[in-house]
């Protein structure tokens, strides 16, 4: 079977990440050929690059989706391609337009990261509900029911759980990377986020939590914020922090790809999501035993199971999060049975191990 990934992501996402990730535990099946299809110049591509992956690329230009249809259509003819494997909305309006050209009809395959809604117009419901689609994989059951109104035939949906390397976390040491590089001292605590730069993430509302915080922080040593990654909001939420005279304390790091070597100095993982799927850095957090304090956006409750595995509070309540960060610094015995609680979930459900079976059987049985 060959395997036409495609994406139109330039940010490293978590759909993209999560795609790398299936791509390199099945690369070495016999029965599977994969390729990967995404923008010349997006952070994937950079990553394919320096693995010698299997990689496709169109140019990311005005004329971006023109071309990305382009290539999905020579791709599928020159490499015999079986199984069109989508990770985003524009991926799939791409794909499906391609399929329109070809002689022959690929399965096609939709991966579903978000649980936010689809807009109730006649196209997106056209689009998701397409007879070309054969199956959409979703990462949570809070992501699988946003197309409870779209999807009839119930066997069209499947849900599998992302995961990740739980031994390659759990290896990563606290060799104090960002104490070094913004001149921290030694003791100072970092509450961090990692995520795109964009709306689903309201990073306001970390902005809004971290100045509740550091006014209420009584007795505790330095904390410092960093947010970690890139996007479209990168400036509106450089002038919040400026407006919030919070210059000297939330510091956005722009992409980087030490993440796993930075996370073990987080003491917390702060998410203030409004729309999640199940994002894979709370799996890493569980792993690293750092614990999640996060709004219960989408299906992040679905393993951040509150005062068990981490605290979930309403979203956009700045009073909350910041409360349970500080209850989580402040209680050294609280913070362990927390993380204890998450690594085992972690280890025993979400390890590459599960992850690969699941997909090889999936790809087997579409």
């Amino acid at each position: 079977m060959n395997i036409l990934n495609v994406t139109t992501m330039q940010g490293l996402r978590g759909g993209d990440a999560q795609m790398y990730t299936i791509y390199q535990l099945l690369k070495n099946k016999t029965d599977l050929k994969q390729y990967i299809l995404c923008p010349d110049d997006a952070d994937l591509a950079e990553m394919c690059r320096r693995d010698n992956a299997d990689l496709v690329t169109y140019n990311h230009n005005k004329n971006k989706k023109t071309n990305a249809i382009k290539s999905i259509i020579a791709s599928c003819k020159t490499l015999k391609i079986d199984l069109i494997h989508v990770h985003d909305s524009t991926a799939l309006t791409c794909s499906l337009i391609a399929m329109k050209f070809l002689n022959y009809q690929p399965k096609l395959v939709l991966s579903r990261k978000r649980n936010n809604k689809i807009k109730p117009f006649f196209l997106n419901k056209y689009k998701y509900s397409h007879p070309y689609i054969t199956k959409i994989v979703s990462v949570s059951k809070a992501v699988e029911a946003i197309f409870d109104d779209i999807i009839t035939d119930r066997n069209r949906l499947l849900t599998i759980y992302d995961a990740i390397d739980v031994k390659k976390v759990m290896a990563k040491k606290n060799i104090k990377i960002l104490h070094k590089e913004f001149n921290l001292p030694d003791d100072s605590l970092i509450i961090g986020n990692i995520a795109g730069l964009d709306d689903q993430k309201d990073l306001f509302t970390f902005i809004d939590t971290a100045k509740k915080i550091l006014q209420t922080k009584s007795a505790l040593p330095e904390i410092k914020f960093f947010i970690v990654g890139r996007g479209p909001k990168k400036e509106v939420l450089e002038q919040y922090i400026k407006e919030n005279q919070l210059e000297n304390d939330v510091i956005l790091t722009g992409f980087r790809n030490d993440v796993l070597d930075i996370l073990p100095e987080f003491d917390v993982l702060l998410m203030t999501s409004i729309e999640e799927g199940l994002p894979l850095s709370i799996y890493e957090a569980f792993a690293a035993k750092i614990p999640v304090v996060s709004t219960d956006a989408g299906g992040i409750k679905e393993v951040v199971r509150n005062e068990e595995t981490g605290f979930v509070t309403p979203q956009k309540d700045a009073d909350a999060l910041a409360k349970k960060c500080l209850e989580i610094l402040q209680n050294p015995e609280l913070k362990n049975k927390i993380v204890e609680n998450a690594f085992k979930v972690v280890a025993e459900h979400h390890d590459l191990k599960n992850f690969e079976e699941n997909y090889y059987h999936f790809y087997k049985t579409v």
